[in-house]
């Protein structure tokens, strides 16, 4: 989903408005210098010049404009965010010299600064746009260390940045004139992705049982977790997030497919901020915990309601951070619960409609994509029933997916998935993903659909109708937008 909105319903709908905020500083110029000064220029005062603002270069060090306090200090939230500005320069030819931009700041107690280079100019006396992405994946350079900073370190510099400088001369011709117009500090729009359900999702798995790389945090994308008190709002993506019964004797240890969920939405959007918010709690049904209101719950089940409890929160958390954000997606996995009786089983069909559509309707988007993992048959004596609804409902649903997770490894308790089937359950959430990503048949996430597309697909086959496997009917979608690309 590519748009941004708010909340309503029940939720506050003021939300609106602060998820389309923008800007975390500007500078038009209109009629004062804002308060920018230089660097390496003898200590010369920038001079305003109609509406920008210009200054001749009369020292032999780099001449550089330095930004204000309105853009220092905290500022997290620019974080894969971006820096843009126009910039002039009156002489030609411009080379050697490139612009750049160099952010310092305190990282790990050290100050720390970055260089990026820009493009040269190639017409004097002419403004260029420049738009710097602010994210470890662009071509930064830790200054003095000849290396890029890691994304931990960019977080931490922006968190405490002193000083912003965007450099005009380097090495050109001495007496030149450099002007600046338009200066935005934008922060990230976060795309935001929902994990809910029972103990499948909340996580019976034990790191260590995987790759140690696992247990390493991982800075991008960030977690939401509710549920841990006091409530730390934004954290790094870790194991240690269930609350199953199954996880109570060590809990650092344990997670569940946002692990690797996470690391997939990294490659998928590599330049995005992500953010996952995460609530499930095992041993929870729909038909009475999750349950939206009806005249037996006229408030909801208890999920329900600790539910747009966190949706409040997540979004309070995101405004107070600056963020604007868009939804992605809802990731669901949960029924076992409801497979043990008749009654509960019988009502699933009608439940999880029902489901589905509250939370578009308090989330504010009608069609916000809603991928379930199947669950398997553990034994429950009405669980076909449930696994039935679960596809029934998806099939009918053009925003919604699922896909079977019968064929994952699990626990000798016969019901929860080890850590491989997690690992594995977060990896195919991520891919059901596609289904709902525009252009459809762009496997490789290039923006176009293209034969290196149609070679990717036969490598890693990606179930693209959403009808629980991958299949030549999958590869004829892939092949139908490569051929409508061409044309």
């Amino acid at each position: 989903m590519d748009k941004t909105f708010g909340i309503t319903g029940a939720l506050i709908g003021s939300f609106f408005a602060a998820s389309t905020a923008a800007q975390i500083a500007v500078s038009h110029f209109d009629s004062t210098t804002e308060g920018w000064t230089t660097s390496g220029n003898g200590g010369a005062v920038p001079m305003l010049f109609g509406d920008y603002i210009v200054q001749q270069d009369i020292a032999p060090e780099s001449m550089a404009f330095v930004a204000p306090a309105a853009y220092l200090g905290n500022q997290s939230s620019a974080y894969r965010g971006t820096l843009s500005f126009k910039l002039l320069n009156s002489s030609f030819p411009y080379m050697p010299s490139r612009p750049a931009v160099e952010l310092t700041g305190t990282v790990s107690g050290a100050p720390m600064t970055l260089q990026i280079l820009l493009t040269t100019p190639f017409r004097a006396d002419t403004f260029y746009d420049y738009t710097v992405k602010l994210n470890e994946n662009q071509p930064w350079q830790v200054v003095g260390e000849g290396r890029a900073p890691t994304a931990q370190e960019f977080r931490e510099l922006l968190s405490s940045l002193n000083e912003l400088k965007i450099i005009g001369d380097v090495d050109a011709t001495p007496d030149e004139y450099f002007g600046l117009d338009e200066v935005r500090l934008d922060p990230a729009t976060v795309k935001v992705f929902f994990l809910a359900g029972q103990s499948n999702m909340s996580g019976c798995s034990d790191v260590r049982n995987v790759d140690p790389s696992w247990q390493t945090p991982r800075y991008e994308p960030l977690l939401y977790w509710d549920l841990q008190v006091p409530n730390p709002g934004f954290l790094p993506l870790t194991p240690g997030t269930s609350t199953a019964s199954c996880a109570a004797a060590e809990p650092q240890y344990f997670f569940g497919p946002e692990l690797s969920f996470g690391q997939e939405l990294i490659d998928l959007y590599p330049n995005d901020q992500v953010l996952i918010v995460k609530y499930a709690v095992g041993g929870t049904n729909l038909y009475a915990d999750w349950t939206t209101p009806t005249n037996e719950f006229p408030d909801g089940g208890p999920m329900w309601q600790q539910l747009l409890v966190t949706f409040d929160d997540m979004f309070n958390a995101l405004n107070a951070a600056g963020y604007p954000y868009t939804i992605e997606a809802f990731i669901w996995m949960q029924g076992e619960s409801d497979g043990d009786k008749r009654f509960r089983a019988n009502a699933y069909e009608t439940k999880l409609t029902n489901f589905i559509a509250g939370v578009r309707s308090e989330l504010g988007e009608p069609q916000l994509p809603f991928i379930l993992g199947r669950v398997r048959d553990a034994g429950e004596p009405h669980i076909a029933k449930v696994r039935l609804a679960q596809q029934v409902v998806a099939d009918a649903d053009p925003w919604a997916c699922w896909f079977d997770t019968d064929d994952l490894n699990f626990l000798p308790d016969g019901i929860h998935y080890d850590a491989p089937g997690q690992i594995t359950l977060g990896q195919r959430f991520a891919d059901h993903m596609y289904v709902f990503l525009e252009p459809r048949g762009d496997i490789n996430r290039d923006g176009v659909a293209d034969v290196e597309d149609l070679y990717e697909w036969t490598q890693n086959p990606v179930d693209l109708n959403c009808d629980g496997v991958a299949d030549q009917a999958d590869m004829d979608i892939v092949i139908d937008n490569v051929r409508a690309d061409d044309k």
